[in-house]
């Protein structure tokens, strides 16, 4: 008991007197290990219920500005895991992974408050706007799922040393930096409800179409060449295969602004 007792008394007085210090102590750590806080505002900023009753219209253009943030977390999300597979640093796939908490998050709230907005009297082109804004919800956090689905394999090819080819990594660059674009210019369209941007969008999928058929069959030959091993076919294979349905969702966006204007 003795030796309990002082034990505790010594671990009190020691807290108490470094108290005062917190803040000196936090300071000399940070200078010590630099670094940039990565801060996610995962609550939705623009979903006020009042605007629902009150004024449906203006309601839905509050929803539509909290689907094109949940759009930026997308985009840089896939930013970050780009970056991931380039650098194998994981701050990278760790920021990425809370975007795409966000993402799940903002896509419940968005879609609860659509749902709500439902059951208000709207007019023809509200609804068509309503429409398309639970569409593209739906898009935007199944390109979440995707670059979730890409770190998870590059985990897997660090955890088991899988190597790729120079060549590989610089296709996946290539498609990598294709597809960031087309989610970009897809959430431009939405925001600007611009055509011509649209039918861009819809120019480039087409593109990261043909180049997934293309990287794919380059790739079989390098296999069968006996340049880089099985794993590393199904890693480089599974990853423009996600990145080809990115480019699928971002066209779905641009073909709702499209469609919208028929």
């Amino acid at each position: 008991m003795t030796i309990a007792f002082a034990h505790g008394i010594f671990n009190s007085t020691n807290t108490l007197i470094q108290l005062p210090f917190v803040a000196v102590l936090a300071l000399i750590v940070t200078k010590l290990i630099p670094g940039e806080d990565s801060i996610i505002d995962y609550k939705a900023q623009h979903l006020d219920p009042v605007f629902i009753e009150q004024s449906p219209t203006i309601a839905l253009g509050q929803a539509k500005e909290e689907v094109l943030r949940m759009g930026k977390f997308a985009l840089k999300g896939l930013e970050e895991t780009n970056e991931f597979l380039k650098t194998k640093n994981t701050k990278h796939s760790a920021n990425a992974m809370q975007l795409e908490d966000a993402i799940n998050n903002l896509d419940r709230k968005i879609t609860d408050y659509l749902i709500n907005l439902a059951t208000s009297s709207l007019s023809e082109h509200d609804s068509e706007e309503h429409t398309m804004l639970m569409d593209t919800v739906r898009d935007i956090e199944r390109i979440g799922d995707h670059f979730e689905n890409i770190i998870e394999l590059i985990e897997y090819q660090q955890s088991n040393k899988v190597r790729m080819t120079d060549t590989a990594m610089d296709d996946l660059e290539i498609m990598f930096n294709l597809t960031v674009s087309t989610v970009d210019e897809a959430l431009q369209a939405l925001d600007q409800k611009n055509l011509e941007t649209a039918r861009a969008v819809v120019t480039k999928e087409d593109e990261i179409d043909s180049m997934e058929r293309k990287l794919r069959k380059q790739h079989i030959l390098r296999m069968n060449e006996g340049q880089c091993s099985g794993q590393a076919g199904i890693v480089f294979v599974d990853i423009i295969s996600n990145l080809e349905r990115i480019g699928d969702h971002a066209v779905n966006i641009a073909e709702y602004v499209l469609g919208e204007h028929k």
